[in-house]
């Protein structure tokens, strides 16, 4: 972290323009007091668009705090005028403060990594993944950038790392947001810029592809692959979480098997590639935005609005993919290769929503959690109201349980919990179980789904989904009771605020994803 602010420091004292940056009302470090620092190159030119680019969330995938520091050193330097004009850039070269200093020659030592001192580690210093973090936002690191989201907006959020696994042909892989829920035209949009960017660079010598790996995820002589993977649609992740921001975001995964030099360059080039195609398109960038936020709010007028609680791999293509037969050393470095096969495969890069259900106008949460759920939502920028304030033409909603599971072992360290129900118009009340009086209803928070970030707020919210704050444990003391927890139950701390029954649907859980960025 020091070299990279002495370095940052060393370019903002030879040319004007870059700047620290803080985001308004941002933890300033991490839980063990390394800083958090942001630094912002202010376009040139009229009307900027603005793009924020993170590196090192994996400290041990370190090119991204590399080549994004070596980005800013040109533009510094006058070169890529375009991108120096037309592009206002807030940038975070080692996001992961923690591990970014917690060197070791054993992490990743598949890789061929810079000196003997190794790389960073992949978690915090609490053990914890930060690319898993963007919904429940426990982290110092995950509630500056969802600050710097709200102070800063950018249209385009990019994140760098380096693959782990499957050894293919590209130099580097990609990938748009895939998020179940988000606006389908957003979604389409983010792909066909990065397609537009992997023909460019493919035209250039630098072959690319979406992000993923191959099935099986280590392909043998006897079982070679069938197909091609990408990751995930959970909106934990960090290019998938502005999708339901209406924002766009990319993917850089450099390819691990590169020398450490190359995979610098290859992130390099990528960013500059990505950021030209942003700069020339930045009237169509802004355009799709607002359209996305326009279908949104129109959705609302015609009614009724419904997203997927679930979401299901879908081929978007057939490609031909360079399937690597490796060779390697005792580390699991690749130092050659027994052989090469080139193989048309479906690719699986897109995903399609399952378990729709109608969503309701706002929900309530009891305002005994408010202490611990108001300034999670805030964090995200989602407006919150009086639980008076709701519209009281409109019935609440009681959740009705017909399953529930709890994970056996911990995630991101907390037992999370998946429940499948439906909102009915009469509570199903356990024996003693408190009850909601009119007074409740007016204390409770209330928050609104008509608003611009609806979509988010329906996926923290919703005890359904599996990224909303139920399964991320906020609500464990009253939704799990166990030994030791004598007294009288208490109630279900979320209600829907809404017009009828919304459909019984039985949302099935994601597979475990096979690639681990």
């Amino acid at each position: 972290m020091a070299e990279v602010r002495a370095f940052m420091e060393a370019l903002r004292k030879q040319a004007p323009g870059l700047e620290p940056y803080q985001p308004k009302g941002a933890p300033r470090a991490t839980e063990t007091g390394k800083p958090l620092l942001g630094w912002r190159l202010k376009g040139a030119g009229k009307d900027p668009l603005r793009v924020y680019v993170n590196a090192n969330i994996h400290a041990g995938e370190v090119e991204g705090k590399e080549a994004i520091q070596q980005v800013i050193r040109e533009l510094l330097q006058g070169k890529h005028p375009a991108l120096r004009r037309n592009l206002d850039l807030v940038v975070m070269p080692a996001y992961n403060a923690d591990g970014t200093d917690a060197l070791d020659p054993a992490i990743r030592p598949w890789q061929p990594n810079p000196t003997e001192s190794g790389v960073g580690r992949r978690e915090n210093a609490l053990g914890l993944d930060l690319n898993r973090d963007f919904m429940r936002a426990s982290a110092p690191n995950t509630r500056w950038l969802l600050a710097m989201l709200n102070d800063f907006d950018p249209a385009v959020v990019l994140d760098l790392h380096t693959t782990n696994g499957s050894t293919h042909g590209f130099h580097l892989t990609h990938g748009p947001a895939c998020t179940m829920g988000a606006d389908e035209g957003l979604l389409d949009f983010n792909r066909k810029m990065l397609v537009e960017v992997r023909e460019q660079l493919k035209a250039e010598g630098m072959p690319t592809y979406d992000y993923g790996n191959f099935v099986p995820y280590r392909p043998t002589a006897d079982k070679p692959p069938t197909a091609w993977e990408t990751y995930d649609a959970h909106p934990r992740l960090l290019t998938n979480y502005p999708a339901l921001r209406n924002r766009l975001a990319v993917l850089s995964e450099s390819y691990v098997y590169r020398s450490w030099s190359d995979r610098i360059s290859d992130t390099r080039r990528f960013v500059l590639a990505c950021l030209g195609w942003m700069a020339g398109h930045r009237d169509e960038i802004r355009g799709q935005v607002r359209q996305a936020q326009s279908r949104w709010t129109e959705g609302w007028r015609q009614g009724p609005v419904t997203l997927p609680l679930s979401a299901k791999l879908k081929q978007v293509e057939k490609y031909t993919f360079d399937w690597v037969e490796p060779i390697r050393d005792d580390k699991g470095r690749l130092t050659g290769e027994k052989g090469r096969t080139r193989l048309e495969l479906p690719s699986f890069v897109g995903f399609e929503g399952r378990d729709f259900v109608t969503v309701p106008a706002g929900y309530l949460v009891d305002a005994a959690f408010a202490p611990t759920v108001l300034p999670l939502l805030q964090a995200h920028g989602l407006k919150v109201q009086p639980g008076s304030a709701r519209p009281k033409n409109l019935p609440v909603l009681h959740f009705q349980e017909v399953g529930r599971k709890v994970s056996p072992s911990a995630y991101q360290g907390v037992f999370t919990l998946e429940l499948q129900g439906a909102w009915k118009h009469e509570p199903t009340l356990k024996k003693l179980q408190l009850t909601w009086d009119p007074a409740d209803l007016d204390r409770a928070l209330y928050i609104p789904l008509d608003q611009p970030l609806g979509r988010l707020a329906f996926y923290l919210l919703d005890p359904r989904s599996t990224d909303s704050l139920v399964f991320w444990g906020a609500f464990h003391s009253a939704l799990i009771r166990g030994d030791g927890m004598w007294g009288e139950p208490p109630r279900f701390p979320i209600l829907a605020v809404g017009r009828g029954d919304v459909a019984v649907v039985s949302a099935t859980s994601m597979p475990a994803p096979k690639a681990q960025e």
